[in-house]
């Protein structure tokens, strides 16, 4: 009984630096990871729009007198 309780003492302590270093070495990656050489993408910027507006085209297409419903 007490050899077993000795073990698993043992295990956990063992454990306990070795999850603290694998947290150490992540926080390390992350950090390297960010601090890197980071280049800025280039935006491409378009003169044609992608949308064109929605309620000018509605408006030629309804009859004038719905638009005058509407006002």
């Amino acid at each position: 009984m007490m050899v077993n309780i000795i073990r698993t003492t043992l295990g956990v302590l063992i454990l306990i630096p070795v999850f603290l270093l694998s947290l150490w070495k992540r926080k390390n990656k992350a950090v390297r990871s960010s601090t890197g050489a980071h280049t800025p993408e280039e935006i491409e910027l378009d003169s044609v729009p992608e949308y064109e507006d929605v309620s000018h085209t509605a408006a030629q297409t309804e009859d004038p007198e719905e638009q005058e419903d509407m006002v």
